[in-house]
C-alpha cells in the first residue's frame, strides 16, 4: 500500500491541504512559542516579585510603630544637620562672627578672601581662604572658637609658618 496517492490530481489536493497546515504549524512555532517563552519568563518574574512584595507587607506590618520612630528619629537628625549649614543669607554674619572670634582670640585677621562656590549633592561648599597673624596659641585659639560655632565650618588646609621682624 503506498503512503502517497499515485494519480497526480489527488497529489496536488494533498499537496494544497499539507502546505497551509505546515506554514500555520511554522507560524505558531517560530512566532507564539518565542512569544510563550517570554511570557512564562514574565509570570515567574511576577511571582517572585508578589513574593517579596508580600514578605515587605509583613515586615512592615510588624516593624510599623518602629519604623515610624526610626523616621522619626531621622528626621529629627536631618533638622539638626540642616541647621548646622548656613543659609546664603547668613554667610554674612558668619563672616562677622569670624572676626569677633579672631579679635576675641587676640590674632590679627590679615585677609578674608571668598573663592569659588562647589556644588555638591547636597549642599554647595562655599571656601574662604583666610590669613591670620598670631601667636601659635592664640592661632589655636581661634581655630578652636570657629570649630565651636553655632554653624559647620572647617578648617582645611592649614598652614603654619614663623612671621619675622620684616613680615
Amino acid at each position: 500500500m503506498a503512503l502517497l496517492p499515485s494519480d497526480p490530481q489527488a497529489q496536488k489536493r494533498l499537496l494544497a491541504g499539507v502546505v497551509p497546515l505546515l506554514l500555520v504549524f511554522a507560524y505558531v512555532y517560530f512566532f507564539h512559542g518565542k512569544a510563550r517563552a517570554e511570557v512564562q519568563g514574565l509570570e515567574t518574574r511576577l511571582e517572585e516579585l508578589e513574593q517579596k512584595n508580600s514578605t515587605a507587607r509583613v515586615a512592615a506590618l510588624q516593624g510599623g510603630p518602629e519604623l515610624e520612630k526610626k523616621l522619626a528619629l531621622y528626621e529629627q537628625h536631618m533638622g539638626r544637620l540642616e541647621e548646622l549649614i548656613p543659609a546664603s543669607e547668613e554667610v554674612p554674619q558668619l563672616l562677622e562672627d569670624v572676626s569677633t572670634q579672631a579679635r576675641e582670640a587676640g590674632v590679627d585677621l590679615n585677609m578674608l578672601r571668598p573663592q569659588p562656590e562647589t556644588p555638591g549633592p547636597y549642599y554647595t561648599l562655599q571656601s574662604y581662604e583666610l590669613s591670620v597673624i598670631g601667636s601659635y596659641h592664640r592661632v589655636g585659639r581661634f581655630l578652636s572658637s570657629i570649630g565651636s560655632l553655632a554653624r559647620i565650618i572647617t578648617p582645611v588646609g592649614l598652614k603654619l609658618k614663623p612671621t619675622g621682624e620684616k613680615d
